[in-house]
């Protein structure tokens, strides 16, 4: 097969050189410590390596979480490997249910997600280690642990990296030009030509072309289940909402002076609210955005500025054409304040690693409803793994796959007795994926990767003469296995067969071990593709339609499960108990069920970037359409979820609620048949004096992220076709 220039130029573009370099250097300094100090250095670098790969950057809240969730589960997973050695029948069972809950546990949370196979990696390698017992597991767990506290401190206070900065620096970019354009509406009018205002139009059309593929290509792990990752797909959606409502102002307010001040007035109110959004993104706020939050200042006076617009929009007394102009001046301001909110929610979450709480902004425009109270974490990951813990799901199905095959591993070692022998069930681990077409693409880019990688640590274990050119290659190893990590899954594997063969190396010159290292990994391989076969195959597509019908139609469920939870009498308790515990919460998981599936299936398309969603030019526009569709369904099961509780008492018009139903029904079928969705940007309409109750808000919102997924639905079919 001939060289792709092409794609190896493009996957040195994504190269990550101050990621791999940090990697180097946290390596490389613990080794020498460890060298100078006489201590055994395995364990200590590969903690310092487990730290390095699941830190992605973004909010110390949310990178401390990884770090720590990686750390802590690693040192069990390392105790449990030391003392399940023993007993074939007592390994087969611990090894079996330990991959089988760590597996499943990437439902609940962004940190086990990122970190599970790191987890299973360290279990593997205590399991295959040449000394299996209580008090070498405690050890080899206290330099585990020191190393990645290690590594660690590089990563948060010496060396820190946000592979989230250029798409936050280009979003920011976007919201600059978008507050120049609301600035430029005042001068809107008859006697000026508008050039200065066209040319903002043009430029802000590339803003959002560049800041959506600047996100697209993030090269980071878990793209759309990271926080960051997902708020700035919402901000880059909100601006575009914004960009239309400023140019529908613009229209209103021209060749009249009555609408070109109310124009003026509006557009004010609009450059007050988007002022601070981009030095917010620029660098992480003195109080951490606290101000954007639901109660803090800006959010405060950005409430307190639309409330006196509407004010002054219904106490004035005019001709009916200049009441019907108020009215429609009145309802793009009520559409923008909803764009705004999801930009100051957003923007909050980014600098706190917390994902914004639905309904919380619109509190603030009511004193009828009380806050909801949101549910707890443990709450949240307990219906998660109730939602998954069934055959329906293709994370439960791929759980019980990788324990079979583990056991299956386990198994073999003991009947080879081959000494470190890991690498048979580590490449399992893996390689194995919940579908069948990335199984195949990822064992051959992982053996080949591999193979090629282990000549050259078998070259080198035979040519280096001492410990301390050993330790310089690992830590050259370290550099680029890093900074290629979210680059390309082929260079990666290359790079990391070496470094970890030579950091386990048991003699100087054996390179022997490195010819184990291919014999284990081509065996591992063939174990993972014969079980992807045999148990459970899945033959969905990795394409976003093939995996965003499903949980559209669940939203859709969802909805008219809600009107039928509402039919239950207020006032009887115990049927309202009945009916959210039958109805809703079925519906409420079938919406975790299939979206956690599709999230899981992007996040591993968007990291190999070998594997592209697309393979024609358009394939970044299709990454970050789909990961924006994957974004607003779960703020659209949210959002659903706080309607269901606030219009209990009150429930809107089941009408409009069946309509919503039905526009979600259509996404699902056009995703599927992979059509255009029948989407036209609704123009607003004035609200009436219910919307400003929560519940009214809430309907807004739904109404507002329906359209925004049969938007992106309908640019998915596009940039597929392209």
């Amino acid at each position: 097969m001939a060289f792709d220039t092409a794609s190896f130029r493009a996957t040195l573009t994504r190269v990550q050189w101050r990621r791999g370099l940090r990697a180097g250097m946290a390596v490389s300094t613990l080794m020498v410590f460890c060298h100078v100090l006489g201590k055994p250095m395995g364990w200590a670098s590969l903690g310092a390596l487990q730290v390095m790969t699941v830190d992605n950057g973004g909010p110390y809240r949310s990178r401390l979480g990884n770090i720590l969730t990686g750390l802590a589960v690693g040192s069990l997973a390392l105790l449990l490997g030391s003392i399940s050695y023993g007993s074939l029948p007592i390994a087969i069972v611990i090894t079996a249910l330990f991959c089988f809950a760590v597996t499943l546990a990437r439902v609940i949370s962004q940190p086990l997600a990122s970190s599970s196979v790191s987890i299973l990696v360290c279990y593997i390698v205590a399991y295959g280690g040449p000394t299996h017992s209580l008090s070498s597991g405690k050890t080899g767990v206290v330099y585990f642990v020191l190393g990645g506290l290690w590594a660690a401190s590089f990563a948060m206070v010496f060396w820190p990296v946000d592979p989230f900065r250029p798409a936050r620096n280009a979003v920011a970019d976007l919201y600059s030009k978008l507050t120049q354009l609301a600035a430029a509406l005042p001068a809107i009018d008859a006697a000026t030509h508008p050039t200065a205002f066209n040319d903002l139009v043009a430029q802000i059309r590339l803003n959002i072309e560049t800041a959506q593929s600047a996100l697209a290509a993030t090269p980071a792990r878990m793209t759309a289940r990271t926080v960051r990752a997902r708020n700035l797909a919402a901000m880059v959606q909100a601006a575009d909402l914004l960009f239309a409502r400023i140019l529908r102002i613009a229209e209103l307010g021209t060749h009249e002076p009555t609408r070109n001040a109310r124009a003026h007035e509006l557009g004010n109110w609009i450059v007050n609210s988007l002022q601070p959004v981009e030095p917010a993104l620029r660098t992480r706020p003195d109080d951490r955005a606290a101000s954007f939050d639901a109660e803090g200042s800006l959010s405060v006076d950005m409430h307190r500025r639309a409330q006196g617009f509407e004010a002054s929009t219904t106490t004035r007394t005019s001709s009916s054409v200049s009441a019907q102009l108020d009215a429609q001046f009145a309802a793009v301001e009520r559409d923008c304040l909803l764009s705004l909110e999801v930009v100051y929610e957003s923007l909050r979450a980014i600098w706190t690693g917390s994902e914004p709480r639905a309904g919380r902004a619109a509190a603030l425009r009511s004193s009828l409803i009380e806050h909801v109270v949101p549910p707890s974490s443990p709450e949240q990951w307990l219906d998660s793994l109730r939602a998954n813990f069934t055959p329906r799901s293709v994370m439960f199905r791929h759980a019980l796959r990788l324990a079979t095959v583990t056991s299956v591993d386990v198994v073999i070692l003991h009947l080879i007795h081959l000494n470190h022998g890991y690498w048979l069930p580590m490449t399992s681990i893996i390689v194995l994926q919940p579908y069948t077409g990335e199984t195949w693409r990822r064992s051959g880019d992982r053996v080949g990767g591999t193979v090629a990688g282990a000549v050259l640590a078998a070259l080198l274990a035979a040519t280096i003469p001492s410990e301390t050119g050993i330790m310089t290659v690992i830590c050259i190893g370290c550099v680029f296995t890093l900074a290629t990590y979210a680059a390309d899954y082929a260079w990666y594997c290359f790079f990391l067969t070496p470094t970890i063969v030579l950091l386990t190396l048991p003699h100087l010159r054996d390179w022997h071990f490195a010819a184990v290292r291919m014999g284990m990994t081509g065996l591992g391989a063939l174990v993972a593709i014969i079980a992807m076969l045999l148990f459970w195959p899945e033959r969905e597509t990795v394409q976003p339609p093939g995996l965003l019908p499903r949980p559209v139609a669940a939203d859709a469920a969802y909805l008219r499960a809600m009107l039928k939870f509402w039919t239950c009498p207020p006032g009887d308790t115990a049927a309202r108990t009945l009916a959210e515990r039958e109805i809703l919460a079925p519906a409420r998981r079938a919406c975790g069920l299939a979206t956690n599936d599709a999230e899981d299936s992007l996040d591993r398309s968007l990291l190999e970037h070998t594997i592209p969603l697309h393979s024609g030019p358009a394939h970044e526009r299709l990454n970050h359409d789909a990961l924006t569709f994957t974004t607003y369904l779960r703020r659209l099961t949210q959002s659903i979820t706080t309607l269901a509780i606030l219009g209990a008492e009150a429930p809107p018009p089941a009408a409009t609620i069946d309509a919503l139903a039905t526009r979600l029904d259509a996404v699902s079928t056009a995703l599927a048949a992979n059509a255009s969705t029948p989407y036209t940007a609704p123009e607003p309409t004035l609200s009436t004096a219910s919307s400003i109750t929560l519940a009214g808000q809430q309907m807004a919102r739904l109404e507002r992220q329906v359209g925004v997924l049969e938007r992106s639905a309908a640019d998915i079919a596009a940039a597929t076709r392209a």
